[in-house]
């Protein structure tokens, strides 16, 4: 994070060389991770003053938050040839341990006062260490990070649009866990996984519910979901292939904005309904048919996870135990969709599935209504949308 986003080896002011503090992590630290630039109400909407929103923070807070992360540098080494065996402030990553946490360089810490949100002052005299504890404290006491993550966390977790007073429950529970405790991420999480709206019939019905899975959570699904083994038990996929097709890699956003932005919204009828779907950002003409052509490699040649070593062999599925229930295409659809589409798979889905299966009745014939069945529901919107 601090080589990412630049406050690694981020110096002090220096006037007569014309350095100043880096104030790249001060700004994305409060707007993609905390509070972000507009003033919240509990339940997400805006404030409004003289009918504008109301910024969360201007550029004197980004120059202040910028003094705050100053002096921190690599917190170890790695072994090298150069005999370099401590680590010192300005070490390029080539040799800094980037398993060790930070730590503070004093003398490059940035001193004095500083002033940040809500006018609160951070005294001089402290370590580097005290004013970013102080301002963590400062950005973790405003009243928008409730509401802020709330709706991050609904729309990776449950759905795109979640309502106000969705937001409104799930932000309360950070405020406080009922014992008086903000920030409470079980309180949340619990919130947000036992609503109504994560959990009830009329929310299921509600055609605005739901989300389209990414690419990368599809495939883990089909992963974790199915009978995957491997005879050294070594399970592991490069991804080169999947981030061609899908542009998705673990760990492999393009930018600190992740593979897509929340507010993300794709023409059409979401658009029209001024509702949002972040994960179509990335679903587009190319990667939706590279996702199919991936399921039919998974499905058709059991090419689960990909190896390149062959002293160590790709996991495969083990299709034993679904081509046992295969006789009857309505028995193995059902096993599959418990697995695969949490029990919703739609009857539409179903009658072309069972249409499929039906017609395949010759030699090995579980095998292949068992690989079709999977593939089928794969590349179904009920597999892709969440609801």
């Amino acid at each position: 994070m601090g080589y990412f986003l630049s406050h690694l080896n981020n110096p002090k002011a220096n006037p007569e060389e014309n350095i100043h503090p880096d104030e790249n992590y001060a700004r994305e630290f409060m707007q993609l991770f905390t509070i972000g630039l507009y003033e919240l109400n509990n339940d997400g909407t805006r404030k409004q003053k003289d009918g504008a929103d109301i910024p969360t923070y201007g550029q004197a807070e980004i120059k202040e938050f910028a003094k705050i992360w100053t002096g921190l540098g690599p917190g170890g080494v790695m072994p090298n040839m150069y005999e370099v065996e401590e680590p010192e402030f300005g070490m390029d990553t080539y040799l800094a341990d980037m398993t060790v946490p930070m730590k503070m360089y004093e003398e490059e810490h940035e001193p004095g006062s500083k002033v940040l949100l809500n006018d609160v002052v951070i005294p001089a005299g402290q370590t580097g260490m005290e004013d970013i504890g102080d301002a963590i404290d400062n950005v973790f006491e405003h009243a928008n990070v409730g509401p802020f993550i709330a709706r991050l966390l609904i729309q990776r977790l449950v759905k795109s649009n979640p309502t106000p007073g969705y937001i409104s429950r799930v932000a309360s529970a950070f405020s406080d866990n009922g014992e008086g405790v903000r920030g409470d991420m079980r309180a949340m999480m619990k919130a947000i996984l036992l609503d109504d709206e994560a959990r009830s019939c009329d929310a299921l019905r509600d055609p605005d519910h739901g989300m389209l899975r990414e690419p990368l959570v599809r495939y883990a699904h089909y992963a974790r979901a199915l009978d995957v083994e491997q005879y050294y038990d070594r399970f592991w996929n490069a991804g080169y292939e999947f981030w061609g097709s899908t542009g998705q890699a673990p760990f492999g956003a393009p930018s600190v904005f992740n593979f897509y932005l929340p507010d993300f919204s794709p023409n059409g009828k979401i658009a029209q309904q001024n509702l949002v779907g972040p994960e179509f950002q990335i679903h587009n003409s190319r990667t939706s048919i590279e996702f199919i052509n991936q399921v039919n490699g998974w499905t058709m040649y059991d090419n689960v996870m990909g190896s390149w070593e062959e002293e160590n062999p790709a996991p495969f599925v083990n299709m034993e135990r679904l081509k046992q229930l295969a006789r009857d295409p309505e028995v193995v659809i059902n096993e599959l969709d418990i697995l695969l589409t949490h029990g919703q798979l739609t009857e539409r889905t179903r009658d072309l599935i069972r249409i499929a299966l039906n017609a395949q009745i010759y030699g090995d014939y579980r095998e292949d209504r068992v690989e079709l069945a999977i593939y089928l529901i794969m590349i179904s919107p009920d597999y892709a949308i969440l609801r």
